[in-house]
C-alpha cells in the first residue's frame, strides 16, 4: 500500500509542476492523462481499502 501511496504522491507532484509550467511543460497530453488516471485510481483504492493480492502473503 505504501508503494501505491508513493506513486500517487509523485503523480500529484508532476501534475502540479505541469500546471505551474503551463505551455512550457514537457509532458504530453497522454502523459498527463496517465498521471491523472493514476491519481484517481489511487484515491479510489484508498477509499475502498483495496490491497494487493501479495499484501496478504506477508
Amino acid at each position: 500500500m505504501q508503494l501505491i501511496n508513493n506513486k500517487v504522491k509523485v503523480a500529484k507532484y508532476k501534475l502540479s509542476q505541469h500546471r505551474l509550467q503551463g505551455e512550457r511543460s514537457a509532458l504530453s497530453v497522454f502523459q498527463v492523462a496517465t498521471l491523472m488516471d493514476m491519481v484517481r485510481r489511487g484515491e479510489v483504492d484508498e477509499k475502498n481499502g483495496a490491497h494487493s493480492v501479495f499484501y496478504s502473503w506477508n
